[in-house]
């Protein structure tokens, strides 16, 4: 199915848990406010994640908060999993990775994003109020070990973090996984000054790389490989570009579907409806049709 726009749907991001175990500074927390709502359980996941699929969707994202504090998640992901779905990964912060990576490989999990903004351990300590940088480093080798490939560290690039980035090229390059330079997002005023335009950084890497590729079903962006390195940009601010090719809608962890990432005024709640038995296919077109590009031309 297409939105009005043309969009197709073919990815569903599913935020589990509003919890973490770090308290990054710049988290936004999904825009949801975790003193509210309930948590769905596997089950309801999975029959949300089983409608979406006549909808066009074929890959699902787990996310959080952190997705490893739910005991649950192989659970989770055996609901989720489906011969129609080309592609389950989870989004990370590593600190629980090694323990969990060959449950989440046995129950169907098919690779990770792991977020490392530096690999100084004192700064990472200070950006997460208190991380182990070790304990991501080690959860990452474990899951590239047990095959939860291709492994995609992701890289919040902030005024406080830029000068790590060759740092942690060198870092990806070496255990061979995809880095993921993300544009941070300010959603609060005071934290407008961390903001790094990407843009410089990104024509430095294409001016460098060796191939340059166009993902056409991830909102057109381009994938440069730079001495053996493959690096994304994900640069959803003021991204005509980004928006109007978004293939993504997205599950609060209370049960409502998102039709946009920067967007919280157009929720539509689906767990309650699938709680009362209701067919939940109308709000499925409901969320699509509330689709609109955030940045238009």
């Amino acid at each position: 199915m297409e939105d009005r726009y043309g969009r197709q749907i073919r990815s569903f991001r599913l935020s589990i848990t509003p919890k973490c175990n770090l308290k990054c500074f710049y988290c936004h927390k999904e825009g949801r406010n975790e003193e509210h709502g309930k948590l769905m359980s596997a089950d309801e996941i999975g029959k949300i994640v089983n409608s979406s699929l006549e909808f066009g969707v074929r890959k699902i994202k787990i996310s959080g908060g952190e997705p490893l504090l739910r005991t649950d998640l192989p659970e989770i992901i055996s609901y989720i999993k489906n011969e129609q779905i080309k592609d389950i990964s989870l989004t990370t912060n590593g600190i629980l990775l090694e323990k969990y990576a060959q449950k989440l490989k046995d129950a169907g999990l098919d690779r990770v994003n792991v977020s490392l903004d530096t690999l100084d351990p004192v700064q990472y300590k200070k950006i997460t109020a208190g991380g182990n940088i070790e304990s991501v480093k080690k959860g990452i080798e474990k899951a590239i070990e047990v095959g939860l490939t291709p492994l995609k560290v992701n890289f919040l690039a902030m005024d406080c973090t830029v000068n790590q980035l060759p740092a942690i090229m060198d870092y990806c390059r070496k255990i061979g996984a995809i880095l993921q330079i993300i544009e941070f997002i300010p959603m609060e005023p005071e934290l407008k000054h961390h903001h790094v335009d990407v843009v410089p950084i990104e024509e430095e890497i294409a001016k460098n790389a060796d191939n340059v590729f166009t993902r056409k079903f991830m909102q057109n962006r381009k994938k440069y490989v730079i001495d053996g390195l493959e690096v994304e940009f994900v640069r959803p601010m003021d991204n005509t570009e980004f928006c109007n090719h978004c293939t993504r809608i997205r599950l609060t962890y209370d049960g409502y579907l998102k039709p946009c990432l920067l967007r919280d005024d157009n929720l539509v709640d689906v767990a309650n409806p699938l709680r009362n038995g209701e067919d939940i296919r109308k709000y499925f077109i409901k969320c699509i049709h509330e689709r609109e590009p955030f940045c238009k031309p």
